[in-house]
């Protein structure tokens, strides 16, 4: 016989082997995968049509970061023995719940989830595998289906992972003395191993290791932009979607030997890591969150990435601007684009200020000069800037729209980025603006404003991921409609490098970007409309006078 059975009996389940499939049933109709480090058992869920499809939780793809490993790289996990449970979604990074803003989440927190449509059976086709980076600033989020669910993406016979990393202070402390080895970006290399967690199991699941899309919204987008530029992410991935983030972004970055400020009455950095080493978790959040997080492109975040001083484990350790210029980095097809009033997260910043007690102060025009230009604040160039930014937004403007943020929070990085890859990337990249306005739109749900006009930050998340906001669907309905065509878009980019859809769907072709004097880019709206041009250049050509004579620099 071509393959044999083996009746394998372990905790008293009975599972039929294959040898040539790492994916079997156990008795009671539970899916059991083989991995390198043990077996795994675990569930039957269903997508948005109601189709079976295999889902498995908590699955440690590092050492739990606790005692001597806090602040330090993370360590690929140890094997198991007998059948792990793979059915409990696993406990978050500590931080505060994507939605309720309740604090949440563990220490031991470095684990993924796989969802797959059918388990890998002898000769079946590899899936392509799309590996999600969730976004919240580097210090917010978590991989819980109850935010990230594969309901809408499992339509297609994709392979999907989610995954926790290190946040805040737990994933982005340094110090600046070498002599400690905490360099910092420790949640960007728990990415890392994630990734190579990835490549090398999910054939198990059935998902092909030589086929990984990697994406992400906001701080997940950027990281996807950092995995892009850096070497410790080289091999692991083959198509990158960024979603309203990019690595040039201001918010991106942090503030390097931030231990201090944790423990400030320490004498020297060598006790302050002392002291954190043996602070319980909780302490240490409660301290990171009475330091003050601007929402504004103007001021330095106090925990985000950070250039790396050279070391062995550095994740990025040069200046990405000089990456890209220099052609230094992971070369992918690229799918990257925006909403189209990415500043109205500010209202939810606001919200949640308040709930927190920190007021949040009103715009002003000295706020939307990014950090990253590298001006000191009122000096003679700062003033400069500013002159020229109150022509383009007047002060009703800084009142009343959502322009102003939108830009300089997010706009002028990611078209930053985009114009510097034409120049060295011989790769197609993919350009997309969401306009659509419909009830999925998960920015506005959470903000109640649903209603009312505007498509805001993370805005299509609603449309890839199922999660508790998610309302009622009603077949045929805009939502409905919506919701496919973003699977679409999204699984044709990681199937074959282009979002397009089939051109018997009546859609029209989607262009790569070729040139910054005409920046084309796909439109979803309600329908796909294939534009010519970006509808926000006059607003950005006066950005970049700026950037022509203020470029965006170092950033930590």
């Amino acid at each position: 016989m071509h393959y044999f059975t083996i009746l394998l009996v372990i905790a008293g389940v009975i599972a039929v082997i294959s040898p040539e499939s790492s994916t079997q049933m156990t008795s009671s109709g539970n899916p059991l995968v083989i991995i390198p480090s043990g077996q795994l058992r675990g569930k039957i869920g269903k997508n948005f049509d109601g189709e079976e499809i295999y889902e498995f939780f908590g699955i440690p793809y590092a050492k739990p970061p606790v005692g001597e490993r806090r602040f330090q790289p993370p360590e690929p996990p140890e094997p198991w023995s007998g059948i792990r449970n793979a059915t409990e979604v696993a406990e978050s990074c500590i931080s505060r719940d994507d939605f309720e803003r309740y604090i949440t989440g563990s220490e031991d927190c470095l684990y993924l989830n796989v969802y797959t449509k059918r388990p890998l059976q002898t000769n079946s086709t590899l899936k392509p595998t799309m590996v999600f980076i969730h976004g919240g600033g580097l210090t917010v989020g978590s991989s819980s289906p109850h935010v990230y669910g594969p309901d809408f993406l499992l339509l297609k016979d994709i392979v999907l992972v989610t995954f926790n990393y290190r946040l805040g202070a737990l994933g982005f402390l340094s110090f600046d003395d070498p002599s400690l080895g905490v360099f910092g970006n420790m949640g960007l290399k728990d990415q890392v191993l994630a990734l190579k967690w990835v490549r090398s199991n999910i054939r198990n699941f059935g998902g092909d290791p030589d086929n990984i899309t990697i994406f992400g919204n906001s701080a997940g987008g950027s990281s996807v932009h950092a995995h892009i530029l850096s070497k410790a992410s080289k091999g692991l991935f083959h198509k990158a979607i960024l979603q309203s983030g990019c690595a040039l972004n201001s918010w991106f970055w942090g503030s390097k030997n931030n231990g201090v400020e944790l423990v400030p009455d320490s004498k020297d950095q060598a006790e302050a890591l002392k002291k954190l080493k043996t602070m319980d978790f909780r302490e240490i959040f409660k301290v990171q969150e009475k330091i003050y997080d601007s929402p504004y492109p103007a001021d330095r975040r106090p925990f985000s990435a950070v250039i790396e001083t050279p070391n062995p484990t550095a994740f990025l350790d040069k200046n990405p601007v000089d990456i890209i210029k220099e052609g230094g980095y992971n070369e992918v097809p690229i799918m990257m684009g925006y909403t189209q009033d990415e500043g109205m997260l500010l209202d939810l910043d606001k919200i949640e200020g308040k709930k927190m007690g920190v007021k949040v102060p009103d715009l002003e025009l000295g706020q939307i000069i990014p950090v990253n230009l590298g001006v000191e604040k009122c000096s003679d160039s700062w003033r400069e800037i500013a002159e020229a930014l109150g022509k383009l937004y007047p002060p009703e403007a800084l009142k009343t729209s959502y322009g102003p943020m939108t830009d300089s929070f997010f706009l002028v990085g990611i078209f930053e980025s985009l114009k510097l890859h034409l120049k060295t990337s011989t790769l197609p990249i993919y350009l997309y603006r969401m306009s659509l306005n419909a009830g999925l739109n998960q920015l506005k749900i959470l903000l109640n404003k649903t209603q009312e006009p505007g498509v805001g930050h993370s805005d299509e998340l609603g449309y890839l991921f199922h999660s508790s906001l998610t309302p009622p669907i009603t077949p045929g309905s805009i939502e409905d409609k919506s919701m496919r065509k973003f699977v679409d878009l999204w699984t044709n980019f990681a199937r074959n490098g282009n979002p397009a859809l089939s051109q018997n769907s009546g859609s029209p072709s989607w262009l790569r970007v070729k040139e910054e004097k005409h920046i084309a880019v796909m439109d979803i709206g309600t329908e796909l409309e294939m534009k010519r041009d970006i509808p926000e250049r006059n607003r950005l050509e006066e950005w970049w006078k700026i950037l022509d004579k203020y470029p965006l620099r170092t950033f930590s």
